[in-house]
């Protein structure tokens, strides 16, 4: 089924003045946060020559985001504009902090780690509030275009920044990149400025968020989720994806550091992931997952599975490029689909808190693989991530066998 539809140049949403602000100043905003991780990975791997010190990195980004369910409850209760705003002025304002610190040479280790903890707070509701204010600014029927095309300009944002970016940073240097960030930040709070009309909610619901009241809902959520098997099974096995063949991204830095690599080399590799990312998206928003998605996301993990042998096994660049291409092909199609199938399929209420625990399993996975594959790698080097292709192939067996047996059974029936 195709969705992404074009009439004269551009997509439909592309043809709505609200989306366009919308997409272009968030997306500049998220270049920019792309753009500091490339350099700060780098620094980090270059001080610590650590694994595990650069997973450290992804690790406290995404601890907060563990909490993603209660901000999309939150944010359900907010005006989700206005808290879009708040959160790209104060990113502004400590991404402002940092470069000065790096500028005039005060800096520290710690002060990565505490922008890294810092931006997973700001993500926290920032996330949710962007996923329903993105599908409120374009008509139920170009739904799916939307959410494509946000997580296509994503994924060639993110191409753009490491293989570009790593370019600029060899030249200029890393605070380069901080500078830049911090502009972002900016540009995005202007675009969300001029969109008055998006995200608010009634006043009567802005006066009843307490903490009972988050809790109720959120349990209410997870209920509701866990009774829709076609929503609820495709995110367990994106979950066991992102976790076992994931980690990948996160030390990718001191991958290419400890095979004396440049920063070059790692932006080149990054971008391979990035390619396959926006393949990955442009797929899912032109085909639907089809009839079972459970089967489909299975096939997938094998696929990543793979793609982590074929890094380990074949250290040549090339290898490298396609094993990290066909992870960010399977995780962004999955991304997408899981973003549009919530939308289309779960009851009004409950669509913040339930894309906020799709995001939780991105979250989550990554979470535990920076920090599993950090310590593997430090010590077993890159055969270390064969156990969680491992473990990942004998899960996505598992669902396919299941599958198939469900079905023979209903045949039966």
């Amino acid at each position: 089924m195709r969705t992404l539809r074009f009439g004269g140049v551009l997509p439909a949403p592309l043809r709505r003045p609200s989306f366009r602000r919308l997409w272009v100043g968030m997306s500049l905003s998220y270049a920019g946060d792309r753009f500091q991780v490339l350099a700060q990975g780098w620094l980090v791997a270059t001080i610590t020559q650590s694994a595990l010190g650069v997973g450290l990195i992804s690790a406290l980004g995404l601890l907060p985001l563990l909490l993603l369910p209660i901000g999309g409850a939150i944010v359900e209760r907010m005006d989700r504009r206005r808290t879009l705003l708040v959160i790209q002025l104060a990113g502004a304002g400590v991404t402002a902090l940092v470069t000065g610190l790096v500028l005039t040479g005060h800096f520290a280790l710690w002060h990565i780690y505490a922008w890294s903890l810092l931006n997973g707070l700001g993500t926290l509701l920032a996330r949710p509030a962007y996923k329903v204010v993105l599908t409120e600014a374009v008509p139920p029927d170009e739904l799916r275009s939307a959410v494509a095309i946000n997580s296509v300009s994503e994924t060639a944002s993110l191409t753009l920044t490491n293989a570009g970016g790593s370019l600029i940073l060899a030249w200029l240097g890393l605070p380069v990149a901080f500078l830049l960030n911090t502009v972002s930040y900016l540009v995005a709070a202007l675009s969300l400025w001029s969109l008055p009309a998006i995200g608010h909610l009634p006043v009567d619901d802005r006066h009843r968020l307490t903490p009972r009241v988050v809790l109720s809902d959120l349990r209410d959520g997870v209920r509701y989720l866990i009774r829709r098997p076609e929503i609820f099974h495709p995110l367990l096995l994106t979950f066991a994806t992102i976790a076992l063949a994931g980690p990948i991204v996160a030390v990718l830095p001191a991958i290419v550091q400890a095979v004396g690599g440049s920063i070059v080399d790692l932006g080149v590799l990054a971008a391979g992931m990035n390619l396959g990312g926006l393949g990955g998206a442009a797929f899912a928003g032109t085909h639907s997952e089809g009839a079972s998605a459970t089967r489909l996301y299975a096939l997938m993990g094998l696929v990543a599975a793979l793609a982590v042998a074929l890094f380990v096994w074949l250290p040549t660049g090339i290898a490298q490029f396609v094993a990290l291409a066909a992870i960010g092909f399977v995780a962004f199609a999955q991304a997408v689909w899981n973003t549009s199938r919530i939308r289309q399929l779960a009851d009004p209420p409950y669509q913040a808190r339930l894309q906020a625990i799709t995001s939780m399993a991105f979250t989550l996975g990554f979470l535990a693989g920076a920090l599993w594959a950090g310590v593997a790698i430090d010590q077993q080097g890159n055969s270390g991530l064969l156990l969680g292709a491992a473990v990942l192939a004998i899960g996505s067996t598992a669902s396919l066998v299941r599958f198939s047996g469900t079905r023979t059974t209903q045949r039966a029936g």
